[in-house]
C-alpha cells in the first residue's frame, strides 16, 4: 500500500508546491476512474490505483514547477489525461486543452471532466493536425518522438509559447534531437532531470528564439 502522504511530501520538497488534501482526493478519485474504465477499455497498462498512482501521476506532478509559469496548455496525444489531468486539479486557475484522436479515450475524458469537476480543462477530440488555435504551451507524455512533436510545435506556437515533453533516458533523447536536426539558431533546447527515484526521467524544453 503506497503512502499517498509520504509521496506527495516529497514532491513538494522537490518542486516547492504545496498539494492540497483536497487535490489529493482529486487524484485518487482520477486514478481510481481510470482503473475502473480500464476493465472495459484498455487506456493505461497499470492495474491497480496505487501503480496508476504511482507509474503515471507522479511521474507528471514531478514536472509541477516547470509549468507554474506557463498557461493555455495543449497535451498533444493525452489518451488517458496525462500529464494534463493532473497538472489541471493542481493548477485549477491555468487552462488546459487535451487532444485526443481516439473516441474510446475522448470518452473517458469527458467522463474525468465531470466526476471531478475540472472546468478548466476543454476537449478535443480530433487529429492534433485539425487545431486551428494557437497555444503558450505545448506538452506531451509518451505520443511520439521529438522530430514529430517540433512538427506540431510549428502549428500551434505563438511568438513566445514553448514545447515541454516528458522523456526517459538521456540516451533516447540525445537520439531523438540528433535525428530531429534542431536549427540552433531558431530554438533554445533545455533539458531538465526529473527528481524520479524509480527510473529516469527527462523534462524536455524547446522555445523559439
Amino acid at each position: 500500500m503506497l503512502n499517498y502522504d509520504s509521496i506527495l511530501d516529497y514532491i513538494y520538497n522537490t518542486t516547492n508546491i504545496k498539494i492540497t488534501e483536497e487535490n489529493k482526493q482529486k487524484l485518487l478519485d482520477y486514478a481510481s476512474l481510470v482503473i475502473e474504465y480500464n476493465k472495459n477499455v484498455n487506456i493505461t497498462g497499470a492495474k491497480t490505483i496505487e501503480d496508476f498512482f504511482n507509474d503515471h501521476i507522479i511521474d507528471c506532478l514531478l514536472a509541477l514547477n516547470i509549468f507554474q509559469n506557463n498557461d493555455n496548455i495543449i497535451d498533444i496525444g493525452c489518451g488517458a489525461g496525462l500529464p494534463s489531468i493532473p497538472l489541471a486539479i493542481i493548477y485549477n486557475n491555468k487552462k488546459f486543452t487535451l487532444c485526443e484522436s481516439k473516441n474510446k479515450k475522448c470518452e473517458f475524458l469527458r467522463l474525468a471532466k465531470e466526476k471531478l469537476e475540472l472546468n478548466n480543462i476543454e476537449i478535443k477530440c480530433m487529429n492534433v493536425y485539425e487545431i486551428k488555435e494557437k497555444y503558450d504551451t505545448i506538452t506531451s507524455r509518451a505520443f511520439s518522438d521529438i522530430a514529430t512533436l517540433l512538427k506540431i510545435f510549428n502549428k500551434l506556437k505563438k511568438k513566445n509559447s514553448k514545447l515541454l515533453l516528458y522523456k526517459g533516458k538521456i540516451d533516447k533523447i540525445e537520439e531523438e534531437l540528433k535525428e530531429a536536426n534542431i536549427q540552433k539558431n531558431k530554438y533554445n533546447i533545455e533539458i531538465k532531470k526529473l527528481p524520479n527515484e524509480d527510473k529516469e526521467r527527462h523534462i524536455v524544453i524547446i522555445s523559439a528564439l
